[in-house]
């Protein structure tokens, strides 16, 4: 039997009860509630990166919710089914527990998203569990890599005891706080999504690419819990542990094929066309026509799309995606940028942006750029990533003088977000510029909030449209570049 054939796209979903036995709360199924009562979610957020927030479920929800200046938001819904909801903030999201007739207020900073977000009103405590529940699960799989060493019963004897801890957890704190019965389904899916995703990774971990095809070895039963939920179902976006399994899923079916179609998974190249083709069939095999499919099929898509450099691959690839979906939006949307990758291969000339230095000094990209530089795309808005940017350039400067590390900030340059921001990470205002007309020029180069680096000479050619600079090999690029 292959791996695809154990995923079915039509299957109930059943308690694990070897994890499970006795936790009677559990077996409550998740309800639907048509109430018109109205719900109500308010907060503040600290340090806010924009000025809103918002809030969808997938299956019609999608509402952008804007900040007061001081950063608190509220909101009434009418007809708000009961399940769990994703909160986002750009950058950051998470799920939460609502239903017909909810006051839920809710706090947060930025600085540590997860660790601050707290609840009070109504279903408070299913919702402080569920975010602590997230906490921990990150926190111990830190811990847990170690248990990859283990044989693959010993792997499963670890992870079905640390599972069935914390379904016992949730029955116990779930009958002394009265949870909700239509929040248990959802949090019982958190805790195994997350043991799920474990399992998927363990063949690649524990075999390594070299023996990954001693996987083959597992017995049917390691994967048995495949066949014991519905994976076609939206409501399930929400779930804050469910992508990262879902993303688990796909690459170890993906790799697992393409490994014994080549006879190695030495021979497997996870970045190559054929790992995502095959990466798009899993997820084809998956998923009916819609919602999920389109999500996890275009975020594959478009990352191949900025990371590779290759025209017809990027033409192949996004010709398969275009088959997999009926969503003409997102059709376009790929294809356009797919377009305007191409257009940035290298030796293809950079576009003369219009840009402004610290003092406010408006100019052209060729006013600035007179010699070999790399250019390195930020935003505030995405803060632990602008710092890790700027002290690995840092080091970059001191070792290739040769070269010009250019800072290009992205934010409003309207506004005083990127002055606030250079000055209190004491970047080197030199070395930083702001885009003018952020929109259109984002768009022109396929920016948006990808962390972008850009090689390029003297005269605006394209060297190196994406250049990865935490790669472990770019000091070995750089010297390429120096060099060529």
């Amino acid at each position: 039997m292959t791996l695809y054939s154990l995923l079915s796209r039509k299957r109930n979903y059943l308690l694990i009860s070897s994890l499970i036995t006795g936790v009677i709360l559990l077996s409550t199924s998740c309800k639907e509630d048509n109430s018109n009562a109205a719900t109500y979610i308010s907060g503040k957020i600290i340090n806010p990166h924009k000025d809103f927030v918002t809030l969808k479920d997938f299956n019609g929800l999608i509402d952008t919710i804007p900040l007061a200046a001081d950063g608190s938001f509220s909101k009434s819904y009418l007809s708000l089914k009961p399940g769990l909801y994703t909160f986002a903030h750009p950058g950051e999201y998470q799920s939460v527990f609502l239903s017909p007739g909810d006051s839920t207020i809710l706090r947060l900073n930025t600085k540590a998203f997860d660790e601050t977000l707290a609840f009070s009103g109504t279903h408070s405590k299913e919702n402080n569990y569920l975010i602590n529940l997230f906490v921990q699960i990150e926190k111990d799989d830190r811990e847990f890599l170690n248990n990859y060493k283990l044989s693959h019963s010993d792997f499963k004897k670890v992870l079905d005891s640390i599972t069935e801890a914390r379904l016992l957890h949730l029955e116990t704190i779930a009958k002394e706080h009265s949870f909700d019965p239509d929040f248990l389904c959802h949090a019982d899916k958190v805790i195994k999504f997350s043991m799920w995703s474990k399992i998927e990774r363990f063949p690649f971990v524990h075999y390594g690419k070299n023996d990954f095809l001693d996987s083959k070895e597992l017995p049917a039963s390691f994967y048995s819990y495949r066949k014991e939920f519905d994976l076609d179902d939206k409501s399930l976006l929400n779930n804050i542990a469910f992508r990262p399994y879902v993303n688990s899923l796909i690459s170890n079916l993906a790799f697992t094929s393409l490994a014994e179609e080549l006879g190695s998974g030495v021979l497997v190249n996870r970045s190559s066309l054929k790992y995502q083709k095959k990466r798009l069939a899993v997820i084809d095999s998956l998923f009916t026509r819609g919602i999920i499919k389109d999500i996890f099929a275009s975020n594959i898509t478009q990352h191949f799309i900025m990371n590779r450099k290759n025209a017809n691959e990027i033409n192949e690839l996004v010709d398969v995606f275009t088959h997999m979906t009926d969503d003409a939006e997102l059709k376009n949307r790929i294809t356009t940028t797919a377009s305007t990758y191409i257009k940035l291969d290298p030796g293809n000339e950079m576009p003369n942006i219009k840009i402004q230095n610290t003092l406010k000094d408006k100019m052209e990209l060729s006013d600035r750029v007179k010699r070999l530089s790399v250019l390195f795309f930020w935003s505030d808005d995405e803060r632990e990533y602008a710092i890790r940017v700027h002290d690995k350039i840092k080091d970059l400067r001191l070792k290739y003088p040769e070269i010009d590390f250019i800072g290009i900030n992205l934010d409003d340059s309207e506004g005083n977000q990127w002055e606030e921001a250079y000055e209190r990470y004491n970047f080197n205002p030199q070395m930083e510029y702001q885009i003018l007309n952020t929109s259109p020029v984002t768009a022109q180069l396929a920016l948006r909030n990808d962390n972008r680096s850009m090689v390029i000479d003297k005269n605006l050619t394209i060297i190196d449209p994406s250049i990865n600079l935490f790669h472990y090999q770019i000091e070995t690029t750089l010297l390429g570049y120096i060099n060529r």
